[in-house]
């Protein structure tokens, strides 16, 4: 189960309320995805001519 307050977001299992985690949300950071394969970009080899 997740709490949302504000900035601060605790995880909590939904069965016995143990706080698993305790997150803070970093407004400057954009956790939305990009669409892009993670880790380092493969270089790309020309077509054999």
């Amino acid at each position: 189960m997740v709490l949302v307050n504000d900035l601060d977001v605790p995880i909590i299992n939904a069965a016995t309320g143990e706080l698993l985690r305790e997150l803070t949300i970093d407004t400057s950071r954009d956790y939305q995805p990009t669409g892009r394969p993670k880790g380092p970009q493969k270089l790309r080899k020309p077509p054999n001519q």
